[in-house]
């Protein structure tokens, strides 16, 4: 007798069920798929025991007739497809013809459905795979399938299943999910008795989220993008609530329930600049793209699914996400100002005027601070025909440090505002500032800008700058505010045919660097100047001399800089060497972040990558945490802000700002 043979089909059939019944969820999203593809209006689920006794739905949706309801207990028998290429233009959930028999193979299973033509409904009865008779039953229209005693044959199977507790969850999210995609149709799930969830049907995606999250809801912004055959819709966590780990990331393709990475790393990608490292965001979207780029035939669950141009829904997915993000944060940090106009409504003479810092009384002069220069809008820069060139430095023998001084001029003529008031009581030349004086000009200091007229308060921590605005108490991060404002501005600048703006150096800082190093720096040496690095390739091919560095830096932190450019460079070509430079593992740890994130040295864009070094330019070049600021720069900096589109977090996503109301504020001192 042969060794070989063939399985008997209740074996088979239990071996196929695994690949789609996993667990009670399973069972429940299969089933009630079916009932979404039967057009139902109002669904319900009823469980005992997480499922494991008891699963039965029950829809009101258009039904089966006796002999296709026997035979939907056949293997692959459907009525989704006809030919194979019915797959590239799905519009209903099941096509396979699996789902029915192998639940069917598992448990005990009653089918009860009734068409509306019909004067009576039709009951099958299958008992783990065994076919029963066919009954003739009154019900109203609609089908109700009841799963009863999950696994209970395959005690291999069922031992896998975890607690009540935990099948249930599993349950709960989904229907959740599934109801939150299908607006128009009522959901009620029932466990052990007790109505958990239900919820009526609603007239908006809109009504339903709300009407499912409640207040939460406002933790929420929605979203709306289309461009061709792609549209997406949905809502996004605001940025500066999202979490580690998320309540809800729930993503779905053309109304299917998916866990897609191409989707999640564009989400991801979408709340750079927005959000720090590690956090994800929580998500509720709706793509909708052609059939055609779709291919949901990957894995029998139909929960994974493959695109024919990844790379592109995860860019447009990207791009939606970001426009509606950037406005919608920027404009709900504006609506709580006491006067939002008055960002737009600086004077002329305030954004375009010259400042003398004479005009301080010293008392009220930060020498820290004025060692770092508040660079002028861009439109200044812009303007400017020459540079001033900074003190000559001596040449580094080490290719991450240098030993010059700072030489970012003070606060010049050139690059600061004249008031558009007077800033200070009494004679400006006059050498005796009383403490009112003091007070008086912090209380005036931000008549303009972002903040429009709130009242400056005073620094705190020499990092946070306070204000009063109306019956709030607002804090600002000044370096993640200088950043931001510094970042927006060098992305005009960037994408102007100079670059950004340069300033030489009377000595050339001399950087050594192994050859292959060098060999990349030659070939990216348009690039790099158009950072505002002018460097030459020495001949001996294992050093470097910067003729000129970006006007924000100061050429103490030049090496620094220099650095963390050239290390981004080696991240996106991806270069690799023997050699054990700090420079290659530092590239080498960077594309390793970029991929836990998503992102793709390879498939990064001239523009995102600009913008991946000039982030870097302006944190290096940004009033620092622990620099003391006086009044006047508070201003000027705030002024700044009012030349940008957005200044609501800093390029690595740290928030700028946080407010409290007096009601928090109260709450602190149990005074309410």
């Amino acid at each position: 007798m042969g060794v070989v043979r063939k399985l008997p089909e209740h074996v088979i059939n239990q071996i196929k069920a695994g690949e789609v019944v996993e667990r009670p969820a399973s069972v429940v999203k299969e089933l009630l798929e079916n009932s979404l593809d039967a057009e139902t209006q109002n669904v319900e689920i009823e469980l005992i025991d997480g499922g494991r006794q008891l699963i039965r739905i029950s829809d009101d949706g258009c039904g089966m007739s006796r002999d296709d309801a026997q035979l939907a207990l056949e293997r692959h028998a459907t009525s989704k497809i006809g030919e194979f290429d019915d797959l590239l233009n799905l519009s209903t959930f099941g096509f396979r013809g699996e789902a029915l028999p192998s639940i069917a193979a598992v448990s005990e299973f009653t089918l009860r459905t009734r068409r509306s033509e019909d004067s009576v409904g039709i009951q099958i009865h299958v008992n783990h795979g065994r076919m029963g008779e066919s009954v003739i039953r009154g019900m109203p229209v609609g089908t109700e399938i009841e799963v009863r005693d999950l696994f209970a044959t395959v005690p291999a199977r069922r031992k896998f299943m975890r607690s009540t507790a935990t099948e249930f969850g599993h349950i709960h999210e989904l229907v959740q999910a599934m109801a939150l995609a299908y607006f128009k149709v009522g959901f009620c799930l029932r466990h052990n008795g007790r109505d958990v969830f239900k919820v009526a049907s609603s007239e908006s995606p809109a009504d339903r989220f709300k009407a499912m999250l409640g207040s939460e809801a406002a933790e929420y912004v929605p979203v709306n993008y289309e461009k061709g055959s792609f549209k997406l819709e949905g809502f996004l966590q605001k940025p500066d609530l999202a979490r580690p780990v998320p309540r809800y990331f729930m993503t779905f393709v053309n109304g299917r329930l998916v866990k897609d990475r191409i989707i999640r790393n564009g989400v991801l990608s979408g709340y750079t600049g927005m959000s720090m490292k590690g956090i994800v965001p929580a998500c509720v979207l709706f793509v909708s793209v052609d059939p055609n780029m779709l291919d949901v035939n990957a894995h029998p669950n139909k929960t994974e699914i493959r695109f024919t141009d990844p790379a592109l829904v995860q860019d447009l997915v990207t791009i939606a996400l970001q426009a509606d993000l950037r406005r919608t944060t920027q404009n709900q940090m504006l609506s709580t100002l006491p006067t939002a106009e008055t960002i737009v409504r600086v004077p002329v003479e305030a954004r375009r005027g010259e400042w003398s810092p004479t005009e301080l009384k010293p008392m009220e002069r930060s020498v820290a601070f004025e060692q770092r220069s508040v660079t002028p809008p861009v439109q200044q820069i812009r303007q400017a025909s020459s540079f001033v060139s900074p003190a000559p430095v001596p040449t580094s023998s080490s290719f991450s440090s240098s030993s010059s001084s700072p030489t970012a001029g003070a606060l010049s003529s050139q690059s600061s505002y004249r008031p558009a008031e007077t800033l200070f009581a009494g004679n400006p030349s006059d050498s005796t500032v009383s403490q009112s004086d003091v007070q008086s000009s912090q209380r005036h200091a931000t008549s303009y800008g972002p903040l429009g007229h709130a009242t400056y308060l005073g620094q705190f921590n020499n990092c946070y700058l306070l204000f009063e605005s109306g019956e709030d108490l607002l804090v600002v991060d000044q370096h993640a505010f200088h950043e931001r404002v510094l970042f927006e501005e060098l992305a005009l600048q960037i994408e102007s045919d100079q670059g950004l703006a340069r300033q030489s150096l009377l000595a050339p800082l001399t950087v050594p660097v192994p050859q292959a190093i060098a060999e990349v720096l030659r070939e990216e040496e348009k690039s790099l100047l158009r950072l505002g690095f002018e460097l030459e390739i020495l001949p001996s091919g294992r050093s470097v001399a910067l003729h000129s560095l970006p006007t924000q830096v100061e050429t103490s932190k030049a090496a620094m800089l220099f650095d963390d450019v050239v290390s981004r460079l080696l991240a996106v070509k991806q270069f690799s060497a023997a050699d054990a430079h700090p420079l290659l593992q530092r590239a080498q740890r960077l594309s390793q972040e970029w991929l836990d994130v998503g992102v793709r040295p390879a498939n990064l864009s001239r523009r995102e990558i600009f913008h991946l070094h000039i982030a870097t330019v302006a944190c290096h070049s940004a009033v620092r945490s622990g620099d003391p600021m006086n009044p006047e720069l508070v201003r000027r900096l705030l002024l700044r802000g009012t030349e940008v589109d957005f200044f609501a977090h800093c390029p690595h996503g740290r928030p700028v700002w946080r407010r409290w109301s007096a009601k928090d504020v109260a709450e602190w001192f149990s005074r309410v």
